[in-house]
């Protein structure tokens, strides 16, 4: 039985299994004595209900515990290895992050904030390493087409950060340092009013990675990332009735790569940014060697400098006009600009989105809650380059207008159904291309949560998604030097459907699952006229995911858990990748906590992938010199790393702790293959990439809560 069948069969077997067992063991029949109920208000039951919305949906939570384990502060690093999440780094130069969910590409993933969707094609690059988790109470991953009301982009999935109201004053600081020029710096500041009516947040967060050049040839394999984010919220609770809830975001990041400043190649930073473009050449023509500055190579070459801002605002008003009916009113304005060199080419945009949504929950009787609305999202991006050949402008407006309506219906205490559908005329005008269309589009999706007994949990969910491929910075980030062009005249539209099944019990858990998804009208790279273009793809491509994870508490203090992944694309989904994803994955992990210490260990392990099944990445056609006679292989091997943390109370405020990412420092660089290539023309890139490009980073830190 080959790898797919045996994934896809799993969490079915087992489902049948769990029920099977069930009706075995089943113990004779026993009269109980009788038992009295106190029966629910319509409050009580409407927000049970509606809360059944959140277990129907097949949903991770990455807790605010784990987010520390991992010493993330950024959304990257809290999300990186979940179960089917991939954060994949798709330039050395400007570290660029794509986050796939179920194998899909980045730009089939939607990020909300607090369950608003409002962010923007440049976020989908450098934003999310941007996101500061300080005050960040969960992150939530629900995979699958569909998987919000309000999302239908969201072919991939949905990733939501959440920061919960506060329900005491509090002050927190957590301040670490470490090697790589790293440093995180988190404040985080809740005032609640005596009445607690009123609810403060307030957060900054300042982190910093430098430049990383394992091979010291003055090239980094990692660029430098200095990120600032100031968040402040407020809850108010107007009356009885009413609730409100402000939001505002401030977000500042600089990405600057490639020449390694302090270096004869480039004294500074600034040096590199005003030198000017020349040849990039190296030593005896080979990648491994320093760039050769008598054949004319500048810092300009190979430069890559990303400024990005952000200012984001979000308000919430929340009306209850009775027990039985709720109204929300949401709206947003998100301001996202990008200031960037890349080589030889600047590249400048403005985003502006305005968002509203106004939905109600209506309780209908004991056994169905109604959820409809409206909302409409406006979006302007406005993009300039200059130094290449031809311009290389990707601006364009966006209009869509939806309406959506969702009944979660209780058929029993054991059975949970969510049916939904949405519709949405969508306007897109590519206003330097002189190309537009407009289309309406209707998007189904089922969710069904059944409980088999006490332990045993099956989720099923099937759904359409749609996504506008709106610019040509999804697909190449903005730059090519002779120029682009759009050619795209359809949506990408998605079927998928996704099994789950799910085991709990006092000191196991234990959850399958398996996910199947095609994507029609894929956006992808064609030449015409020498041209780069973004066109739609005739064919449709396929992604499959499957995985097993499960969690065991062998004493009161330690726990250990594990998890098996593979990710199965065809043949057109394939096509469309310039970085190997990801095919094979096991995580394993070892928990302590007791007696004010806490330790954590996690080791990964990425299976090895075959060149020759991405011809459009073109891995086996990369060469370590000019001539194309040392070529880069035809696979990329198996590897595995490790991260370790340890920490230690002192007394009712203070932690101190400390680890280790990629402990025994591995890295693509370190097995001799460097991100940099030569092509089959000769020419330099710098994509060859299928392992981790930093090293060691050992870190030390001090935690206070007053």
């Amino acid at each position: 039985m080959d790898k797919t069948r045996f994934f896809a069969m799993t969490p079915l077997a087992l489902a049948m299994f769990s029920t099977y067992n069930v009706a075995l063991a089943a113990p004779e029949k026993t009269t109980l004595a009788p038992i009295t109920v106190q029966s629910e208000s319509k409050k009580q039951k409407r927000d049970k209900m509606l809360k059944l919305k959140d277990s129907i949906v097949h949903t991770e939570v990455i807790t605010q515990e784990k987010i520390e384990n991992k010493q993330a502060g950024s959304l990257t690093q809290a999300i990186e290895n979940e179960p089917g999440v991939k954060v994949s780094t798709d330039c050395s130069l400007c570290g660029v992050k794509r986050v796939m969910l179920n194998g899909l590409k980045g730009e089939h993933t939607t990020l909300m904030i607090n369950g608003v969707p409002n962010s923007s094609i440049m976020e989908g690059f450098y934003g999310y390493d941007a996101i500061p988790m300080a005050g960040v109470t969960s992150v939530e991953i629900a995979r699958g087409a569909g998987a919000s009301l309000i999302a239908p982009e969201a072919i991939g999935g949905v990733i939501n950060v959440v920061t919960a109201k506060p329900t005491d004053d509090r002050l927190e600081f957590d301040l670490s340092q470490g090697n790589q020029d790293y440093h995180k710096y988190q404040i985080v500041g809740t005032k609640v009013s005596e009445d607690k009516d009123t609810a403060l947040f307030v957060s900054a967060q300042s982190d910093n990675r430098g430049q990383v050049d394992e091979d010291d040839n003055w090239v980094n394999e990692s660029p430098s990332l200095e990120n600032r984010a100031l968040v402040a919220q407020v809850w108010l609770k107007a009356s009885e009735a009413d609730n409100l809830d402000f939001r505002l975001t401030d977000q500042r990041s600089e990405v600057f790569g490639g020449p390694m400043v302090d270096t004869p190649f480039a004294t500074s930073q600034k040096a590199a940014e005003t030198s000017q473009p020349g040849t990039a050449a190296f030593v005896d023509n080979n990648i491994n060697n320093r760039p050769d500055m008598a054949a004319g190579a500048s810092p300009r070459d190979f430069l890559e400098n990303i400024v990005t801002t952000k200012q984001a605002y979000t308000g919430k008003w929340q009306h209850d006009f009775s027990p039985d009916l709720q109204t929300q009113v949401t709206g947003s304005y998100v301001d996202i600009t990008m200031d960037s060199i890349y080589e030889g080419i600047t590249y400048k945009a403005d985003q502006d989105i305005y968002y509203a949504d106004a939905r109600a929950d209506y309780f209908l009787n004991d056994t169905n809650a109604l959820t409809f609305g409206v909302d409409l999202k406006d979006d302007t991006y406005r993009s300039e380059s200059t130094g290449g050949t031809l311009p290389a402008n990707d601006s364009y407006d966006l209009n869509t207008y939806g309406a959506y309506i969702r009944d979660i219906w209780t058929a029993s205490s054991k059975l949970e159904v969510s049916l939904a559908l949405r519709a949405d005329n969508v306007n897109v005008d590519f206003v330097d291309q002189d190309r537009h269309f407009n289309e309406t589009v209707v998007a189904p999706r089922l969710y069904i949560r059944y409980d088999h007994n006490f332990n045993w949990t099956s989720r099923f969910s099937a759904g359409q998604g749609y996504r506008v491929p709106l610019a040509f910075f999804e697909t190449d980030h903005g730059i090519v030097d002779d120029g682009f062009s759009v050619g795209v005249d359809q949506l990408e539209k998605s079927n998928s459907a996704q099994y789950s099944l799910a085991y709990n019990s006092a000191r196991t858990t234990f959850e399958t699952s398996y996910t199947w998804t095609a994507v029609e009208n894929l956006a992808m790279l064609e030449t015409i006229n020498n041209i780069p273009t973004l066109v739609n793809s005739p064919d449709t491509g396929t992604v499959q995911h499957a995985d097993m994870s499960a969690t065991y508490q062998l004493t009161g203090h330690w726990s250990v858990g594990g998890t098996v992944e593979g990710f199965f694309y065809d043949k057109n989904y394939r096509d469309t990748f310039t970085i190997i994803p990801v095919e094979q994955r096991v995580r394993l992990m070892a928990d302590y906590e007791g007696h004010g210490w806490e330790f954590n260990a996690t080791a990964t392990w990425i299976g090895e992938r075959d060149y020759k099944d991405y011809s459009n990445a073109a891995y086996d056609q990369h060469y370590d010199d000019k001539a194309n006679t040392e070529s880069k292989g035809d696979h990329s091997p198996a590897y595995y790393t490790v991260d370790v943390r340890i920490a230690k109370s002192l007394g009712k405020h203070w932690k101190v702790y400390a680890g280790a990412n990629n402990l025994l420092d591995y890295t693509q660089t370190g097995e001799g293959d460097s991100p940099l290539f030569y092509d089959t023309d000769g020419n330099v890139d710098v994509t060859h990439i299928w392992g981790p490009l930093r090293g060691r980073l050992v870190y030390g830190g001090i935690n206070a809560k007053f």
